[in-house]
C-alpha cells in the first residue's frame, strides 16, 4: 500500500484527502509517532491521543493562514509530523533536531511555543484580539488538554473572552474521562443538532426576529428566546453550563477519535461567529495497547520495545537511584513518624517520586493539578495549622507561582518547605524545562532559606533538617539524575548555615554548590596537576551562605571561583560576591554558571559544553586567569614591601 504520509510535501494537500485517504493517514502517523519514540524516547500517550483531532483541524483549516495554539506541545506530535517536519521526526529531543514541545523557531506552523501548561487559550485569544485589531479575516484556535484546563490562566482566558466575544475556537481535548455509552449516544446527537446549519440559522432568524420585533423589548422576547437556547443545551450537556455561563458556544461531547464525526462538525462550527468550545474526548495512548492500559506509564518515555512495550533498560550504575526517588523514600519517613508533614504538588505525584505515598497517605498527599499558584497558596494555609508542608515541583513550573511564594509565604514568614526537582539542566526536554533560575528567584526573597545537596545523603540530611525547620519559608533545589551516596551517617551534618571544607589549597579556592560539587573536586585534580594547590568548598546552603569560610579563604587565595549549575546572573556565585563586598575584602574572583542564554535541547553532557561548565573547560578559564592574577597580587606584594621601607 503506498504511504500517503510520504507522500504529503505540504499541509494543504491534505485538504484533498478523501475519508478513506485521511484514515490511512491517521494510522500511519501514530505508527511514525510509535517508531520514533521507541528510539528516542518523547512523550508518547498525550501525542496518540490527538491523531485524529489533527487531522481533522489540518483537512478544515489552512495554517499557513489560520493559526493554532496548541497547549503543552507534548501533545503535538502528530502536528510536527503532518507539518513538514515528518522527515526529520526522528532528530526528536537530538542537539539541533526537532523539539519535543512548539517552538516558533522551529516552524513557521508553530504560532506560538508550549512547554508549560494552560497557556493556550490566553495566547490565542491574545492573536484573534491582534488579528481584529489589523482588520484581518483568518480563524484562531487553542487546543487545550492534558490537565491543561485544571490551570487557572485557562479560566481567566476563557472569561475574557466571554465579554469581548472574539471569533475563537478551542478544541477541549478531554482525555480525563472515558465515553459513557448511553450519555454519549445523547450528546453525539445533541452536538449533531447544535452544530447543523439549520439549527444555527434558526437560531440566529429567531433571535434576529427578536431584536426586530417591536413588541420583543416590551415582552422579553428575545431573553425569553435565548433562555429555551441554552435551557435546552444545559438540560442535555451539564458540561456546556461552565462554559455557556462564561459567554462561550458549547459543542460536545464528540468521540474525538471518530474521524468522521470531527470532520463534520469542524466543517460546521468554522463559521460561526462568536467564542466557540469543542468537547472532545480522547484516550490517552489511542492505538497503542500498552500506553491505552497505562497512559501514566507512557506519558513520557525513554527507549522502549514497540513490539511488548518494554523498556530498554540503562546500563547499569551500582546502587543509584534518581533524586526523586530519594525525596520520595526520605519524605515516607518523614510521614510515617510526623502526623503533621503534608505534602502538595502540582500533577507530578510520579515526576516527583510521591506517588507510592498517595495510597497510604490520602489525606496527606495532594495533588491539586496544574496550579501551582494554588499549590504554593494552599501551603501556606496549611502552615498557619501548625502542619508541615512540603511544595513537591519542578524548578521551571515553581516559577509560575512567584508571587504566591512571595506574598502568601515570605512576607508571612511561614514554613514552607519548597522541593524543587529537575533543577538544572534537563536534557532532550530543552529551555522550557530546565531548572536554571531557581537560586536566583528565590535568593531574592527575604526569609528564604536555600539548600542546595550534592548526593542523595545530603538531600535526606537537609530534608531532615527541613522538617525541623520552623523559622521561615525554605528550598531545597536538585537534578535530575540519579545518585549513588545515600547514607546519611558518612556524611557531616548539615549545620544550618554551615559550608563543608573538602580539600584545603593555597592558590584557588573553589566554592560550589550541588551538581558543581564533584566537577569542583576534578577541577581542582586539573589544577594540581598543573602545579596550582586548590581549595574545594561544599557550600551546601545558598542562603544563608558561610560568610566565614568565604572570607578565610578569601584572605589567602589568589583566586577565588564560585561554580553553580544556574544562571550566572543573581545566583549563588552573585551572593558570594555580595558577601566579600559586605566585608570590604578586594580578591580577585571568577563566576562559573549557565551563560545569559538560552541553552537548546540535547543530552546533559551536550549542554553542559554548550554553557562551558565541564571540568576541562572550566580548568582552562581558571588558569587564563590565574598567571595575571599571581603576577598582579605579586607587584602589589611588592609595592607594599617598597612602602614599609
Amino acid at each position: 500500500m503506498k504511504s500517503i504520509l510520504a507522500s504529503i510535501s505540504q499541509p494543504k494537500e491534505i485538504q484533498n484527502l478523501n475519508l478513506k485517504e485521511l484514515t490511512q493517514l491517521a494510522a500511519e502517523c501514530r505508527q511514525r509517532i510509535i517508531e520514533v519514540t521507541s528510539q528516542r524516547g518523547g512523550h508518547l500517550a498525550s501525542s496518540l491521543g490527538t491523531v485524529e483531532i489533527t487531522v481533522a483541524l489540518l483537512k478544515n483549516f489552512d495554517f499557513s493562514l489560520d493559526r493554532i495554539v496548541w497547549d503543552v506541545g507534548h501533545q503535538a506530535y502528530p502536528y510536527k509530523i503532518l507539518t513538514d517536519r515528518n522527515e526529520n521526526f526522528d532528530s526528536l529531543g537530538k542537539a539541533g533536531g526537532i523539539k519535543k514541545f512548539l517552538s516558533r523557531d522551529e516552524s513557521n506552523y508553530d504560532h506560538f511555543g508550549a512547554g508549560h501548561a494552560s497557556t493556550s487559550i490566553s495566547a490565542a485569544l491574545g492573536m484573534a484580539i491582534g488579528r481584529d485589531l489589523q482588520h484581518k479575516k483568518h480563524r484562531v484556535i487553542a487546543v487545550i488538554g492534558d490537565g491543561a484546563m485544571t490551570g487557572g490562566l485557562a479560566f481567566e482566558a476563557l472569561n475574557h473572552n466571554g465579554s469581548l466575544d472574539k471569533n475563537m475556537l478551542v478544541i477541549y481535548n478531554d482525555n480525563g474521562i472515558s465515553i459513557d455509552p448511553n450519555v454519549g449516544a445523547i450528546s453525539k446527537l445533541l452536538t449533531r443538532f447544535a452544530s447543523s446549519r439549520f439549527y444555527n440559522s434558526f437560531r440566529e432568524e429567531t433571535l434576529e426576529f427578536a431584536d426586530k420585533a417591536p413588541f420583543s423589548e416590551r415582552l422579553g422576547l428575545k431573553a425569553t428566546l435565548q433562555k429555551l437556547h441554552d435551557s435546552a443545551k444545559s438540560f442535555f450537556s451539564p458540561p456546556s453550563m461552565l462554559f455557556e455561563q462564561l459567554g462561550w458556544r458549547y459543542f460536545g461531547t464528540v468521540d474525538g477519535h471518530n474521524l468522521p464525526d470531527l470532520l463534520d462538525l469542524f466543517d460546521h462550527v468554522k463559521d460561526l461567529d462568536g467564542p466557540i468550545v469543542i468537547h472532545a474526548i480522547t484516550q490517552k495512548g489511542k492505538g497503542y495497547a500498552f500506553a491505552e492500559e497505562d497512559s501514566h506509564k507512557y506519558h513520557g518515555v525513554t527507549p522502549f520495545e514497540p513490539v511488548d512495550g518494554k523498556f530498554i533498560k540503562k546500563k547499569s550504575t551500582g546502587n543509584a537511584i534518581s533524586f526523586s526517588q530519594v525525596f520520595g523514600d526520605k519524605l515516607g519517613e518523614l510521614m510515617e513518624r510526623d502526623e503533621k508533614v503534608v505534602v502538595v504538588t502540582a500533577a507530578m505525584l510520579s515526576g516527583t517520586g510521591i506517588v507510592k505515598l498517595q495510597p497510604k497517605y490520602p489525606d496527606r498527599v495532594l495533588d491539586v493539578g496544574i496550579a501551582e499558584g494554588h499549590a504554593v497558596t494552599c501551603s501556606a494555609g496549611l502552615a498557619t495549622t501548625g502542619n508541615k508542608p512540603f511544595v513537591a515541583i519542578y524548578s521551571t513550573f515553581l516559577q509560575r507561582a512567584l508571587d504566591h511564594i512571595i506574598h502568601d509565604v515570605a512576607i508571612q514568614n511561614l514554613p514552607v518547605r519548597f522541593m524543587l526537582d529537575r533543577a538544572g539542566f534537563v536534557g532532550a526536554d530543552g529551555p522550557t524545562h530546565h531548572g536554571l533560575y531557581d537560586l536566583t528567584y528565590l535568593r531574592m526573597i527575604p526569609n528564604m532559606t536555600i539548600m542546595v545537596p550534592r548526593n542523595g545523603a545530603e538531600l535526606r540530611g537537609m530534608m531532615e533538617l527541613a522538617s525541623n525547620y520552623e523559622t521561615g519559608p525554605l528550598a531545597i533545589r536538585y537534578p535530575r539524575g540519579n545518585t549513588a551516596e545515600l547514607d546519611e551517617k558518612k556524611i557531616p551534618q548539615i549545620e544550618y548555615g554551615k559550608a563543608h571544607i573538602l580539600r584545603k589549597g593555597q592558590d584557588v579556592a573553589l566554592f560550589a554548590v550541588g551538581s558543581m560539587v564533584d566537577t569542583a573536586e576534578k577541577v581542582a585534580d586539573l589544577l594540581e596537576e598543573k602545579g596550582y594547590s586548590a581549595a574545594v568548598v561544599n557550600a551546601r546552603f545558598v542562603k544563608p551562605l558561610d560568610g566565614n569560610v568565604i572570607v578565610q579563604f578569601a584572605e589567602k587565595v589568589k583566586l577565588l571561583v564560585s561554580l553553580e549549575e544556574n544562571t550566572i546572573h543573581g545566583g549563588f556565585g552573585s551572593g558570594v560576591l555580595e558577601t566579600l563586598s559586605e566585608q570590604g575584602i578586594c580578591v580577585p574572583t571568577l563566576q562559573i554558571g549557565v551563560p545569559d542564554r538560552f541553552i537548546a535541547q540535547g543530552s546533559p553532557e551536550e549542554q553542559f559544553q554548550a554553557a562551558e561548565l565541564s571540568p576541562e573547560q572550566i580548568s582552562k578559564r581558571i588558569l587564563e586567569r590565574l598567571p595575571a592574577t599571581v603576577e598582579k597580587i605579586d607587584k602589589k606584594r611588592i609595592d607594599l614591601q617598597k612602602v614599609s621601607a
